[in-house]
């Protein structure tokens, strides 16, 4: 559930999946730089939002609700582990960085731009 106790995900959606925003991740700097980050540019991936009620249980939201992150900082994503000194500042931090090179990339685009 999101803050107002409403859920995002519709069951029985499906999620937009785009191969170009994936592959956009490859090589790139690590977008989440959370406490720990190694920013290992070979092991960044693209990382879905879970959060908030972005998706139903074993699915992922739509690709665009991910951000660039390496293999420390998606570990700590996924598990939701909160142990450092991070917290959904940085996550946000991380989609509009990760947004916007989608955007200047041409993977997002906004009609009538």
């Amino acid at each position: 559930m999101n803050l107002t106790g409403q859920s995002i995900y519709t069951k029985g959606s499906k999620p937009v999946v785009s191969k170009a925003m994936r592959n956009a991740a490859r090589g790139k700097d690590c977008t989440l730089r959370l406490d720990g980050c190694r920013n290992d540019t070979s092991t960044v991936v693209l990382c879905h939002l879970r959060m908030f009620g972005a998706a139903g249980m074993g699915q992922k939201p739509h690709d665009a609700l991910a951000v660039f992150g390496c293999a420390s900082c998606h570990a700590k994503l996924d598990r939701a582990d909160t142990s450092g000194t991070w917290g959904y500042e940085d996550v946000l931090r991380a989609l509009i960085l990760t947004l916007s090179q989608q955007i200047a990339s041409g993977n997002i685009t906004v009609k009538g731009d």
